[in-house]
């Protein structure tokens, strides 16, 4: 389901276009950051109560988070989709670095063979867009960027989830990274205010769909299982977002995606047969 749902992500920052990136990834993190916020209610008093290294750990979470919207959306503006959301899904590697050195996550072998096939797979699915000029090379730096990132956030999630609740918790995450987008987007001079109304539309759509019920699914389940095993399973967004751009741009998959595609499904597949093989800190 989170997957299915941060799938719409990358169409959805398509059709906001031509807002600038900033404008998009602050403005739907500033929603998600509202939404979560009136969800959390009081329980937001409980982050005042943590201890100081928490509290560091948790806008940590949000900078991160902030940083993997602006690199990220920014390079669906250099590069094509399939590229971006691609080389932006190989979170596993990253988060298994993060979680191996800070958690002490155990990777078992069949997650690492998973990971290998997935990350071959989002080679060949952004490979055929890697000639497209130094434009598209900065956009795809930037989705690793993006990727690196995202891991990171979700190795802290995984860090302080006993410290708070998890709609608390987001509220805060969002609420740091919508304070970071912002300001990043007022020194860019990116506008905020009187865009043409389906800018809007496409954005609050996707602070619902992306980041209410995606990222909180997503969050939800790296409190119960290993990050890089949920990052794992992020590498069928790829898939989703080019099957969705397909029918409602009709911007038709190209056959590297669909074999790349059809490959990270593979990689996906080897690297939960033997979850068993692969334990978290916290049973599920």
């Amino acid at each position: 389901m989170a997957v299915l749902a941060v799938s719409t992500s990358a169409p959805l920052v398509r059709a906001a276009e031509p807002a600038p990136a900033l404008t998009v990834a602050a403005l739907r993190i500033g929603m998600a950051a509202l939404l979560f916020s009136l969800a959390a209610g009081r329980g937001l008093a409980v982050f005042w109560k943590l201890a100081l290294r928490e509290r560091l750990l948790i806008v940590g979470a949000g900078v991160l988070m902030g940083l993997h919207f602006a690199v990220w959306i920014g390079s669906l503006y250099l590069t094509s989709t399939a590229a971006s959301v691609a080389l932006v899904a190989t979170q596993p590697v990253f988060a298994a670095i993060f979680g191996h050195l800070t958690l002490g996550d155990r990777v078992g072998r069949w997650a690492i063979f998973g990971i290998a096939v997935a990350a071959v797979g989002s080679g060949v699915l952004a490979g055929g867009d890697w000639g497209g000029g130094s434009e598209a090379i900065i956009g795809d730096l930037l989705a690793v960027l993006g990727a690196a990132a995202a891991a990171g956030y979700l190795v802290v999630g995984r860090s302080v989830r006993v410290a708070l609740p998890l709609t608390p918790y987001l509220a805060m995450v969002n609420l740091v990274a919508g304070v970071v987008l912002l300001g990043a987007a007022g020194l860019a001079g990116a506008p905020i205010g009187g865009l043409e109304r389906h800018v809007y539309i496409a954005v609050a759509a996707n602070a619902v769909l992306g980041s209410v019920v995606g990222h909180t699914l997503l969050n939800w389940s790296v409190r119960r299982f290993p990050t890089h095993l949920v990052t794992l399973a992020i590498l069928g967004e790829p898939v989703g977002a080019s099957l969705l751009t397909w029918g409602f741009f009709a911007e038709r998959p190209p056959l590297h995606a669909v074999a790349g595609g059809a490959i990270i499904l593979v990689g996906i597949a080897i690297g939960f047969a033997r979850r068993g093989a692969t334990t978290a800190s916290e049973p599920p």
